[in-house]
């Protein structure tokens, strides 16, 4: 028998093994090149302040990154969550809001006008206040450039930064009782002096 007859045959069960491979693993762990290294550079506003807040002050604390934005039902569904993560001693909660503002809102406006601000600030401000305030500061990400440098894949996710601001933990999606109590809770332990 000729060697090239077989090779169609290889080359389908090679298909069908990195099919099966493909199939066993979980969508929530996406991979990100993030993990031990820095976290992305960056200056953005605080919500509803002339503040701004920088990635040079993760140094010195444990945080936990989250970005989100009001039109995010998974953002709604582990808001609790991140309430009660909030009660926490040592950790710094910082919301990103990703892209507030959606193109259609936009009508071809820049969504760093000053107007988008305000609508994007207003409409998070209500959010917050009806849902509770999770977080210890908030920052605004209107045209998406901070959080496209945390390979951001949609939203919620959830990072964790170590006190020399380098990325231990993410997780894309809601979190939920089980990823907090077994992945997040203890690694925030081991990251507490």
């Amino acid at each position: 028998m000729r060697p090239w007859v077989l090779m169609p045959l290889l080359v389908f069960m090679g298909l069908v093994a990195f099919l099966a491979v493909g199939l066993n693993r979980n969508p929530k762990e996406i991979p990100s090149p993030l993990i031990g290294q820095p976290a992305p550079v960056f200056a953005l506003p605080v919500l509803g302040s002339p503040q701004v807040f920088s990635s040079a002050q993760f140094k010195g604390r444990v945080s936990l990154v989250n970005l989100w934005a009001t039109w995010c039902a998974g953002c709604r569904e582990e808001h609790p969550l991140l309430l009660a993560l909030s009660q926490q001693p040592g950790v710094q909660m910082v919301g990103l809001n990703y892209k507030e503002l959606q193109a259609s809102e936009l009508a071809g406006k820049s969504p760093l006008g000053p107007e988008a601000v305000q609508q994007a600030t207003a409409r998070s401000q209500a959010w917050l206040q009806k849902h509770g305030q999770a977080f210890h500061v908030n920052l605004l990400d209107l045209d998406g450039r901070v959080g496209m440098d945390w390979g951001v894949y949609g939203l919620p996710e959830t990072y964790l930064v170590d006190r020399e601001g380098v990325v231990r933990f993410k997780h894309a999606g809601a979190l939920t009782p089980e990823v907090l109590q077994q992945q997040l809770l203890p690694l925030l332990r081991s990251l507490q002096p």
